[in-house]
């Protein structure tokens, strides 16, 4: 399943990558996806699915949810624990309905909900904290590139992308700029809200993401610092 705003450039590298060893067909382009995220959110699907309890984190397989035969899968992007559902298109709007759901004690929300959740677990989105020039180590995804470095073996004709050497070098190296979380900042429709120190008022850095923390019942951003002005405890002013 990949990122839906990628998904033609996706399939573009796959086809220019892989079509000579397997098939690359779109598939599902029929379903639709019901996000299921939270602490509870286990012991609130076990109540519509009888095999939730036994799925660990990233399984994935045909399960039956509410009386709808689904594909479900232990996973999210919101800093907690969850499982996204998929349903067929067409009976998205029964599988979603609240009286299915307000059984299982869940209420439903929007993209908002989940776009406050990943900014105060510190998840970059595609899009606003990361994009084609970011490297993994700028965005801390040092783990991803974990299994490349631990290696001296040539790179594969097909590898992963951004596991590059230039970004494996950078590794071992300061990278040019990290991103800081939790100013009270929001991203520019044109361009990124500065972030600047009290004491020097030039910009240092951008904003790349804001909103709402209802955790800590206050704003909350993302952005971008020099490295050598990204320690914890640095005051930046926007």
């Amino acid at each position: 399943m990949v990122n839906a705003a990628c998904k033609v450039e996706d399939e573009a590298h796959l086809r220019a990558n892989l079509s000579d060893v397997c098939d690359i067909e779109l598939a599902r382009p029929d379903r639709a996806l019901i996000a299921l995220q939270g602490p509870k959110a286990e012991s609130a699907l076990a109540k519509l699915c009888a095999d939730a309890a036994g799925m660990r984190f990233m399984d994935a397989g045909p399960r039956r949810v509410g009386g709808f035969d689904c594909f479900v899968s232990r996973s999210g992007y919101t800093g907690e624990d969850g499982f996204e559902i998929s349903v067929p298109a067409d009976t998205c709007r029964d599988a979603g309905d609240r009286r299915c759901w307000r059984t299982a004690t869940c209420c439903r929300s929007g993209l908002g909900a989940r776009d406050s959740l990943r900014l105060e677990a510190g998840l970059c989105l595609y899009g606003h904290d990361i994009d084609t020039t970011t490297t993994p180590v700028e965005a801390r995804w040092n783990g991803r590139c974990r299994r490349a470095a631990a290696t001296a073996a040539p790179a594969p004709a097909v590898s992963r992308r951004g596991q590059d050497p230039l970004q494996l070098r950078e590794r071992r190296a300061a990278p040019p700029r990290r991103p800081e979380g939790r100013k009270a900042a929001r991203r520019c429709a044109k361009a990124p809200a500065c972030l600047r120190t009290p004491l020097r008022r030039e910009a240092i850095g951008k904003v790349t993401s804001g909103g709402f923390g209802p955790s800590l019942n206050a704003p909350v951003a993302m952005g971008y610092l020099p490295t050598s002005l990204a320690a914890i405890g640095t005051h930046c002013l926007r």
